[in-house]
């Protein structure tokens, strides 16, 4: 005998329809969340709107910046 499970609030049909985030809005809460001026509850809600493919893409993006600027730093320092 199967149980069937009531539906997820995500596929509710009473669940409002939210536009997904565009990747600049996608690395604008990357950023907030990485600097850590996101509360959990928006964070949250902001990355189930995101689209996979735009959360690697930021990443990486927001990755090469931090990486090029230690890259930037090490080789003042070092001279």
């Amino acid at each position: 005998m199967t149980t069937q499970q009531p539906p997820t609030e995500k596929f509710s049909p009473e669940a409002p329809k939210r536009r997904p985030l565009s990747i600049r809005e996608t690395l604008s809460i990357l950023v907030a969340g990485h600097i850590g001026v996101r509360k959990a509850a928006q964070r949250k809600e902001d990355f189930s709107r995101a689209k996979g493919v735009n959360i690697f893409f930021a990443a990486l993006a927001y990755f090469s910046v931090i990486v090029f600027c230690l890259v930037l730093v090490v080789r003042y320092i070092g001279g």
